[in-house]
This record gives C-alpha cells, sequence and structure tokens, in this order.
C-alpha cells in the first residue's frame, strides 16, 4: 500500500512538471510589477480647479496619447473648472489648455507645454467578455494604482451615468480613477477611458461602483480633427 501510495505521489509530481503553469488572471500573460512600470508613466492626475473659494478642488486622472503633450480625462472631472491642473509622475505640476470636449460620451481632450511624454498606444478593437484588462489611474491623490479584472460586458446598453456603449468590468476601486486607463493586458494597449464606474448607483452604494470605461473607438473620434494616426499619434486597429 505505501509503494503505491508513494508510486501516485511521483506519477502527480511527474504529470505538474510537464503540464505548463496556469498564470493568474491578474498577472496574464506579463507581471503585473512589470506592466505598471510600462504603464504608470502614461498616466497623470488631474486636478480641476473653481473661481469658488468655497469649492474643493476636484481630482481625477488622465492618459497620455502623444509624446507632445495631447491628454484625454473624463469630461465629468472638469464640469465647472475655472483651471485645470496636470500632475505627472515625478510630480511635476503644468497647467493645462482645454483643447476639446464631448460631454455626451464623457471625454474631454487637454494639451499642456510637455516634450517627450510617453503616451499608451490607443487600440479599438472592440473587447471581448472574460478578456483580462488593466486599470490604471489617481487613487484618492496617493499616487497612480493599478487594478486587475476583466470585462463583464463589452458594451452595456444602459450604463449608469447614461454612458450608453460603455465597457462594464468586475474591477472595483476606491474614487479618484475617473479618466484613468483601461488597459489590455496582453499588448497593454488602451482600450478605454475610465468614466462611469465610480459614480454611486444610489447614496447607499456609494464606494460600490464597478469600473466601466468609454470604449477607445470614441477617443479616437475625438482625435479625428487634431490629429492622424501615424504622424503624432501611435494607433492600432483603426
Amino acid at each position: 500500500m505505501r509503494a503505491r501510495s508513494i508510486a501516485l505521489r511521483l506519477a502527480v509530481l511527474a504529470l505538474a512538471a510537464v503540464l505548463p503553469a496556469t498564470p493568474s488572471l491578474a498577472h496574464d500573460s506579463h507581471r503585473a510589477e512589470d506592466a505598471y512600470r510600462s504603464l504608470a508613466r502614461s498616466i497623470v492626475r488631474i486636478e480641476a480647479r473653481y473661481a469658488s473659494i468655497f469649492a474643493p478642488p476636484a481630482a481625477g486622472s488622465g492618459v497620455v496619447l502623444s509624446g507632445d503633450g495631447l491628454i484625454v480625462t473624463a469630461d465629468h472631472v472638469l464640469d465647472g473648472a475655472s483651471e485645470i491642473w496636470v500632475v505627472h509622475p515625478g510630480g511635476q505640476r503644468q497647467r493645462a489648455a482645454l483643447v476639446k470636449r464631448a460631454p455626451e460620451r464623457d471625454l474631454a481632450l487637454l494639451r499642456v507645454e510637455q516634450t517627450k511624454l510617453v503616451p499608451l498606444v490607443l487600440r479599438y478593437r472592440a473587447v471581448q467578455p472574460g478578456q483580462c484588462v488593466l486599470a490604471l489611474g489617481n487613487v484618492m491623490n496617493a499616487g497612480i494604482g493599478i487594478f486587475a479584472g476583466i470585462v463583464s460586458l463589452p458594451a452595456c446598453a444602459r450604463c449608469p451615468g447614461g454612458a450608453s456603449g460603455g465597457i462594464l468590468t468586475d474591477i472595483t476601486t476606491p474614487p479618484g480613477l475617473s479618466g484613468g486607463a483601461l488597459v489590455a493586458c496582453e499588448d497593454r494597449t488602451l482600450v478605454g477611458i475610465i468614466s462611469f464606474g465610480l459614480l454611486a448607483l444610489n447614496s447607499a452604494q456609494a464606494t460600490a461602483g464597478i469600473v466601466g470605461a468609454v470604449p477607445a473607438a470614441a477617443v479616437a473620434d475625438l482625435l479625428s480633427d487634431q490629429v492622424a494616426c501615424g504622424r503624432a499619434l501611435d494607433c492600432r486597429g483603426l
């Protein structure tokens, strides 16, 4: 009996040695820490300041789209702002100019006087249910954070906040991620801008929102009369 047990254990060990290891969802085909180092340098904090001294600044996230200073964010982060500031990963703070708004898609395009920024590659090929995605953005002004999950619905018809056609995920995060990046795990391309997920569905669920994003196709539309892919912007799947 003991010999049989030992033989069974050896067989299991041999089988485990020849089978490929199954990566966790959080790591997918890349290590999470490598993905963070690669992607976080393209994420900035957005500060919206208001004319009233009684209105505290609002904070959100932004994504670098071109090396010469184009940044996309969620439009609701800027709502009513008299000044917009961008805080880079290294701590440099710059005032940003508003280039274009698309409130119906909750997108806004900003520009800063900066060169040699590191942009994300824009890709708006449709995401699929179950696809591994990463969310990156400003977390409660404490720094740029990263969260892993999957696509739950690639295009929901009635998303929170009226963001028709948005991408729903299973990721839950603290406030501050609005305007941040939704990135495909496999090739680290930008597939969406985080928008409506952190909006409370009702007052009792203020911290229970799931992350949702405006698809990158809408970002491409916003950029259509600003820059051309292959010139100032790196685009794939267009």
